[in-house]
């Protein structure tokens, strides 16, 4: 067993759950690839597949009522069987792949929202996210460890913690700093690599701000802070950032 095939499965499912809905075609792919290169969900769709029709349980999954406005509307309901729900969403992202099934067409008659993305975002919470967790329910005995509850459910309660205050104004001071370096930098000649880790430590550290999560807050600071502490021409700013963030209630 190869602990890459849980790598590389997990990684392209994050992609395309995370992904945007203009690059479904190639996410669907590697997913597909990353199911086609393990030889453990191989077998275990090969084996899946002997015993069910797909056709007969999409017949099955499908959910339809009518809305008190009249509207006919549809949904899918996954089979709650581990494998069956592994090779049900396998062979839908199969049809998909291949254009036998639009998925906007798809997406709209069964997950069917305010607009395309929206749509998209229920398609991956109620599909994907739990096609995911049977993937690597299939894959668990390869390394065991990095799926343990046990160590999850320490992680999760490591970074609970309760939002904490920050003024509004701190919060748009801190944004206008930050832009502030953004712009001085993006005039330097810089090589990619380092501009793209600021714009990545950048928006951690905005979302962070939004999110309001202590711990979370603490670590994408660092991270800003330390990687803007090399650019000397943005100094007075990055100075200006940090005396902001020592008025703030972060332990």
């Amino acid at each position: 067993m190869n602990t890459n095939e849980l790598a590389f499965f997990t990684s392209s499912v994050n992609r395309l759950i995370e992904g945007q809905l203009i690059l479904v075609d190639k996410h669907v792919a590697t997913v597909l690839k990353s199911v086609a290169t393990s030889p453990i969900l191989c077998r275990t769709l090969a084996d899946t597949v002997k015993t069910m029709s797909y056709a007969t349980e999409f017949s099955r999954a499908r959910v339809t009522w009518t809305s008190v406005n009249g509207v006919v509307e549809n949904s899918l309901k996954l089979p709650k069987d581990t494998n069956r729900l592994f090779a049900f969403v396998v062979c839908l992202l199969t049809e998909i792949d291949s254009g036998r099934r639009n998925f906007l067409d798809f997406l709209r008659d069964y997950y069917h929202d305010v607009n395309a993305d929206a749509s998209y975002a229920r398609f991956a919470n109620e599909v994907l996210k739990k096609f995911k967790a049977a993937g690597e329910s299939i894959l668990r005995n390869i390394d065991p460890d990095s799926l343990n509850a046990e160590f999850v459910d320490q992680a999760e309660k490591y970074f609970a913690a309760e939002k904490v205050y920050i003024e509004t104004n701190t919060m748009a001071s801190i944004f206008t700093l930050m832009e502030e370096v953004r712009l001085t930098l993006i005039d330097q000649p810089l090589p990619v690599d380092k501009l793209n880790e600021v714009s990545l430590v950048s928006e951690y550290l905005v979302n962070a701000l939004y999110l309001k999560n202590p711990k979370i807050l603490k670590v994408s600071y660092l991270a800003y802070k330390n990687t803007l502490k090399d650019f000397a021409i943005v100094s007075d700013k990055l100075e200006a950032i940090v005396g902001l963030f020592n008025t703030l209630s972060i332990k």
